[in-house]
């Protein structure tokens, strides 16, 4: 699909659906909600934040909003149905976390509606990452910089043509415009820039990240959990700005408080974070971890030994937002390189 077809296609596609999509401000990429006006407008700022890496805020944000009325007294809270939705150029480090939000929120016995609904109301379009930053780390964590599972489609973008796969909930967006949208081969010329680019990116990381982690790292980071000096020495230039925790896409705790109104009393979720002082006290004022070492230490133990225990994977995705959000450059690559 060249950029000309590209354009009538997000003209048919916000007829019909909220699309999202990275845009560049200020040399950071963030989420936009795509307007008439944004399409086809010059420059294209589209494209180029499409081959960036990963959007500042994380996918999670759009499922898990940050703050949600979840009910209300004596009067019922209604649901209201919103448009659905186009998340279009999700990276493999945004769309793994979901994997976490879905075993948390989605599965089991006590389900979230409000994430159900809001996973099911939007498709899921994940893009290519060509160039790996700096900061980038998914490869430690056995990810690659494009998509394996859990997309509904996948978008590959070069500098004038948009190759697209789609599933079966993915298949409406073909469906939109399908005359626009012709089948390439694998010898196609999209089809072999695509792979060399992918090529590419997997290299770029392992310069990056050329040491890998310890193949036991659950184990390791479990053997640590009491060794106060260790996460002491990587603490050290903390100055709890709760940055890492906010950004990160994998976090899925949650504090639920009740508002009174004149005639009503309203509860609602906003997101937690396990620094917060206040995170673990109980009733009486106790608090198991009322020193910030260690809240430092669990924040590790709980994404890299308990999660990986208890559900089968880490709760961490290699996205790199905890170390760019960091000011005290705290960089989760060393502290786990050393065990």
């Amino acid at each position: 699909m060249s950029t000309a077809s590209r354009d009538q296609w997000l003209s048919k596609l916000l007829e019909r659906f909220a699309v999202y999509a990275p845009v560049e401000r200020e040399k950071q990429v963030h989420w936009h909600r795509l307007e008439s006006a944004d399409v086809g407008s010059s420059p294209d700022t589209i494209t180029p934040a499409l081959r960036r890496i990963r959007a500042s805020e994380p996918v999670k944000s759009f499922m898990f909003n940050p703050r949600q009325q979840v009910s209300a007294f004596p009067d019922r809270l209604e649901s209201v149905d919103s448009m659905p939705r186009v998340l279009l150029g999700v990276k493999n480090c945004d769309l793994v976390p979901l994997k976490v939000h879905d075993e948390i929120l989605g599965e089991g016995e006590f389900k979230d509606p409000f994430y159900l609904s809001q996973r099911e109301n939007t498709i899921l379009v994940a893009a290519d990452c060509p160039v790996p930053e700096e900061s980038c780390f998914c490869n430690l964590l056995g990810l690659t910089p494009y998509a394996g599972e859990g997309a509904d489609a996948v978008l590959s973008v070069s500098d004038s043509e948009y190759l697209i796969e789609v599933g079966e909930k993915g298949r409406q967006l073909i469906d939109a415009a399908p005359d626009l949208f012709q089948t390439a081969g694998d010898g196609d010329a999209a089809v072999v820039k695509r792979g060399e680019e992918r090529k590419a990116a997997v290299a770029a990381l392992s310069r990056i990240n050329p040491k890998p982690w310890n193949p036991d790292l659950s184990t390791a980071v479990a053997a640590k959990r009491k060794d106060e000096s260790f996460w002491q020495r990587h603490a050290k230039t903390c100055v709890e700005c709760f940055g890492c925790l906010m950004g990160c896409p994998t976090c899925y705790c949650f504090l639920l408080y009740d508002q009174a109104r004149e005639k009503s009393l309203d509860r609602t979720r906003v997101w937690d974070a396990c620094y917060l002082a206040a995170y673990a006290r109980v009733g009486g004022g106790a608090n198991p971890r009322a020193e910030f070492v260690k809240r430092f230490a669990n924040r590790f133990i709980c994404k890299f030994s308990d999660f990986k225990t208890d559900h089968g994977m880490f709760a961490c995705s290699g996205c790199g937002r905890c170390f760019k959000a960091c000011m005290g450059k705290i960089d989760i690559r060393k502290v786990l390189g050393e065990l």
